[in-house]
């Protein structure tokens, strides 16, 4: 009889569920829209119980899609954006919105820290530069600000952490997400209760979950959770993994021949190495799902999501038009994108609409505009800029190593052949892309395989499951081009963060 395994990934923008058969088949696929509440700038929020009900209606429209029966269904893994905080009480309630890696309000305590020599103590620990996104960083402006919150909290979670809680009613975490918040000691890969005290905040060391491997089964489908999601009580579940590296060992990362580029509501730029890159030049270093590697990584809080963002502002009407026939605007945009030669655009796009790598206060901005634009250019830049910012990412990375051999991507901009295509002639390398869609979702049933026996451990799943769809090269009249157009990209951004800056 055929077995079946479920992941689920919950990114900044949409829930996906995935059903994958013990051959390696997706046989089910459904999408929710997930919600921030962002009405305070530098501010954004999850509303919890509305994380779970979302996640439980996709499973549930994931598993009617199928047609197969729950009880084929031998476990389930999550995915979710790492960092942030997710709370409840000791009676396991929700009691606040949770604060998402988006959020910007603890920057004062990120500054001080950086200044007064926290911030490098504690990297000779975790190998990780403290940002305003971490839950360290969130707990600290949560300790000053909201005490009576801070002292009802029983257990921090990461959004993952929260909804295996709610699917299984055990607090666990998984050593990748806890080792890219600032919680562990790398040397150790153990919590650290020194690190804790640096910041400020010695109490958070006894809400921390315990820490198990992303495929170990960490416990199972409540009676209550069953009713919710429509799996059969019992159902296995696993520890599961954040979503970079969910997505980045469905990507296919299992050695060191490749990066990854992962273009969603958030760009992450990764490859993976034995060892840690102690300098100081990566923004974080994380353990990795596969054993004796790390992720080393560089992400930006805007990426592919941008054009969702630019299509309200500039297409919003013909959004409508094309939903109301029942199509999709986003061909029509790649298009229009693809009739403009990069040579006859001089506008730039700076697309940290939500702040930039070293700048929280950072801002987006067309520049190079004359009275020959419009909107269609604006867009070509928006395609354009999201790509240069990347490579500025790609090529803080590639001072720490070699050269891949080619990239590996993911997100939201591999729908676009046009843009895939900005991006190898941006990068100068080959791009790959992988078969199958929502690769988050992907690595958490690849977790969840392993625990069911599908498979022995990530490498094997990766080898059945993560294979080409198709190889696209630089094209070399372009390369000079977007060498240029990245030269006149990275000054646009340094002379205007001062600006942005001075607040």
């Amino acid at each position: 009889m055929r077995q079946f395994v479920i992941g689920v990934d919950n990114g900044g923008t949409f829930i996906k569920a995935a059903i994958y058969d013990d051959a390696g088949r997706q046989v089910g696929l459904a999408r929710e829209p997930g919600s921030v509440i962002n009405d305070v700038p530098g501010q954004v929020e999850r509303d919890q119980e509305q994380l779970w009900c979302a996640n439980c209606v996709c499973i549930r429209n994931a598993i009617r899609e199928s047609g197969i029966n729950p009880t084929s269904i031998q476990s389930i893994g999550f995915a979710g954006q790492g960092k942030g905080v997710y709370m409840v009480d000791a009676d396991g309630q929700t009691f606040r919105n949770a604060i998402t890696s988006s959020d910007a309000r603890s920057w004062r305590y990120v500054e001080r820290w950086k200044k007064d020599g926290t911030a490098d103590k504690v990297f000779s620990k975790t190998f990780q530069v403290v940002s305003e996104g971490q839950p360290v960083s969130i707990l600290a402006w949560m300790r000053s600000n909201e005490l009576e919150v801070y002292n009802r909290i029983r257990w921090v979670f990461s959004m993952k952490d929260f909804l295996v809680y709610r699917m299984t009613g055990e607090a666990v975490a998984d050593y990748c997400n806890q080792s890219g918040s600032n919680y562990l000691n790398l040397a150790a890969n153990a919590y650290d209760p020194d690190i804790l005290s640096l910041f400020g905040i010695p109490e958070v060391g006894s809400k921390l979950p315990p820490m198990r491997n992303a495929a170990e089964i960490c416990g199972v489908v409540s009676e209550t959770a069953a009713l919710a999601t429509g799996l059969a009580p019992g159902t296995k579940v696993v520890t599961g993994m954040f979503d970079v590296g969910a997505t980045a060992v469905a990507a296919g990362l299992i050695n060191e021949d490749r990066l990854c580029i992962i273009t969603g509501t958030h760009g992450v730029n990764v490859y993976i190495a034995p060892q840690p890159v102690k300098n100081g030049s990566i923004m974080h270093n994380s353990l990795y799902c596969v054993p004796g590697y790390y992720l080393i990584e560089e992400g930006l809080s805007t990426s592919a999501g941008t054009l969702e963002w630019v299509v309200q502002i500039m297409y919003k009407e013909d959004l409508r038009r094309a939903e109301a026939s029942g199509s999709s605007l986003y061909p029509e945009l790649d298009a229009i994108v693809a009739g403009i030669e990069p040579e006859a655009n001089g506008v730039v796009f700076l697309p940290f609409i939500n702040g930039s790598r070293d700048n929280v206060f950072g801002k987006g901005a067309w520049l190079g505009m004359s009275a020959a634009d419009g909107r269609e250019r604006m867009l070509a830049a928006v395609y354009e800029g999201v790509a240069l910012a990347h490579r500025l990412q790609v090529e803080r990375l590639l001072t720490n190593r070699l050269r891949p051999e080619a990239i590996r991507m993911a997100g939201g901009a591999v729908n676009s052949d046009v843009w895939v295509q900005i991006f190898a002639d941006v990068l100068n390398m080959p791009i790959e892309t992988i078969e199958g869609k929502e690769l988050g979702a992907c690595g958490a049933a690849m977790a969840a395989g392993i625990a069911a026996g599908f498979y022995h451990d990530f490498a094997e799943a990766v080898s059945r499951l993560a294979k080409v769809k198709r190889t696209v090269l630089p094209r070399p009249a372009k390369v000079g081009v977007y060498e240029t157009k990245f030269r006149k990209f990275a000054e646009s951004m340094r002379l205007t963060d001062p600006i942005w800056s001075n607040r």
